[in-house]
């Protein structure tokens, strides 16, 4: 595992500046999850980190092609955190109606020890 976020780390130290420098995923798919995560942790403290399919780099401020893809990058974003809510709120919709569901068949049951 040591291995693994040393290699990430290499990764992550050499994103650079601008989408004419960018660097491509990890060929690794454990290294490239560890490095996603770096990123995301990144992102979420201060930092600008984009990947929109060219490979992986930091935006630059006026330029053109680098801010064309950060607002892809943030469009797709949007997108995810939609479809998240959206989930989320047919997954509480659908839970609820089991719950009530079940509650109206125990209230059934339990009326017809009575009958």
């Amino acid at each position: 595992m040591r291995k693994i976020k040393e290699q990430a780390q290499e990764y992550f130290s050499r994103i650079p500046d601008g989408h004419r420098n960018a660097i491509q995923r990890p060929w690794d798919r454990v290294v490239d999850r560890t490095l996603r995560a770096m990123i995301e942790k990144a992102n979420n403290n201060g930092d600008c980190i984009i990947n929109v399919g060219d490979g992986i780099y930091r935006p630059v401020p006026w330029d053109p092609v680098d801010e064309k893809e950060f607002h892809e990058y943030l469009n797709k974003e949007d997108s995810r955190a939609n479809a998240i809510q959206l989930k989320r709120l047919c997954m509480q919709k659908t839970f609820e109606g089991w719950k009530n569901n079940a509650t109206y068949f125990e209230h059934k049951r339990e009326t017809e020890k009575f009958e």
